[in-house]
């Protein structure tokens, strides 16, 4: 098990997401036309520059992927490639979030501006440097006078061809603290929702809008409807991390995001979650919140299955259930043991002396030989109930949570490296 930070692997999940368009090509074109296609357009690197990639370049990763899977897309990192050491990383993100906020502001006003705020000391970068940097870097601007931009309606082909995902803000309900006191807490649902059918194939209620939260509801919507060919998010940092793009490269599952600040792009699922504000909430909340979490969860759930995907949709005349089904030839399932294991959360962390290791302010066991060494810990993260340690590849088995009490007097036996 290679760590996620792993620079390597961080591009071969920015590969994959290139290539996954051509995985699944489309009849009325040529696998060139396809290439054509997405050389053609400007791709978003992890810190924020952007750039273009010759066809022949993503068939090279196109066949090396079918050749080898996911594991022939990591190479050695290159360095430096296409970048601009001259431009430094915080006078970089200061631009681009210049130019983000004033998008018609000319890159001769915007340079003075960050000198004058001592980003470019002494000259240095160059005027020509950042003029040339900002021609690749920048937001493409649109022409003068131009308005909203162009919309156009769309829809997936079959279940499963593309799912929706986002979060929306819910009621507050009364929570018990850490200190046995009930308090009212924020809620958020976590929603999929198939673009073909409009299904809501999985919804849950938290408490927080964490990563954590959102692999639970991605788990459980991959074991009830099937694995998606394309997922749709915004950029919210739960949606865009290295955690997704490995499951997504697992799976072979597109990512895809919508441009920054660009919710309506997303309109089907907002437009679900208007339904369930004025449809749910709203006589919810006239006839009593409920009590807690779980019992919004369970009234949700109740009414998801029977006013909601056991209704007749007015976008297509049909029920989503109905619609899902009539639509689910091409869906690929996956099995519920290997979700679990594959929906794990990921991080590292160091064992110390007395050969435990903190996670989610918990203190757990492992084996003691791994002492002083760094391991990374894949962990079911709602309830902690499945921790596992891995050192440089190798399953070194489930960590228990410490008891003090119990060690008493009692010596540590290893811990063997056990299947998962």
């Amino acid at each position: 098990m290679q760590p996620l930070d792993d620079e390597a692997r961080q591009s071969a999940y920015f590969r994959f997401g290139v290539i996954s368009p051509l995985l699944s090509p489309e009849a009325d074109r040529t696998l060139a036309e396809a290439l054509a296609e997405q050389s053609a357009r400007t791709w978003t690197l992890a810190d924020g520059r952007e750039r273009r990639y010759a066809a022949g370049t993503i068939e090279e990763w196109l066949y090396r992927y079918r050749r080898g899977g996911f594991e022939a897309l990591v190479d050695a990192p290159r360095r430096d490639c296409g970048t601009f050491p001259g431009v430094p990383e915080k006078l970089a993100e200061a631009a681009l979030g210049l130019f983000a906020e004033h998008p018609d502001v000319r890159t001769a006003a915007a340079y003075g501006h960050l000198r004058g705020a001592g980003l470019i000391p002494d000259g240095h970068p160059s005027r020509s440097t950042f003029y040339r940097w900002a021609a690749q870097a920048r937001p493409a601007r649109g022409e003068p006078g131009a308005g909203q931009r162009e919309r156009r309606a769309f829809e997936a082909g079959w279940s499963g061809a593309l799912w929706q995902a986002d979060i929306m803000y819910g009621p507050g309900v009364p929570c018990r603290g850490r200190d046995g006191r009930q308090r009212q807490a924020p809620t958020y649902l976590v929603a999929v929702l198939d673009d073909y059918s409009r299904l809501l194939c999985e919804g849950r209620f938290f408490h927080v809008q964490t990563l954590e939260a959102w692999l639970e509801v991605l788990r459980a919507a991959c074991c009830r409807r099937g694995i998606p060919e394309k997922l749709y998010c915004d950029n919210g940092q739960v949606f865009t991390s290295a955690q997704i793009r490995r499951i997504g490269a697992v799976l072979g599952v597109q990512v895809i995001h919508t441009a920054v600040r660009d919710a309506a792009a997303k309109g089907k699922i907002e437009r679900f979650f208007r339904t369930v504000r004025t449809r749910f909430l709203e006589p919810l909340e006239l006839s009593g919140l409920p009590a807690d979490l779980e019992a919004l969860n369970r009234a949700f759930r109740a009414w998801a299955e029977t006013h909601y995907n056991g209704a007749v949709h007015s976008a297509h005349g049909q029920t989503p259930q109905d619609r899902w089904i009539e639509g689910a030839a091409r869906l690929r399932t996956v099995d519920p043991g290997e979700a679990e294991g594959l929906f794990l959360f990921e991080t590292e962390r160091t064992v110390k002396k007395d050969g435990t290791f903190s996670l989610q302010a918990r203190r757990f066991e492992t084996d003691g030989s791994l002492v002083g060494r760094r391991v990374l810990v894949r962990f079911e993260p709602l309830e902690l109930k499945r921790v596992e340690v891995w050192f440089e590849g190798a399953f070194r088995g489930r960590a228990a949570e410490l008891d003090r009490h119990a060690n008493d007097g009692r010596l540590r036996q290893p811990q063997g490296g056990n299947t998962p």
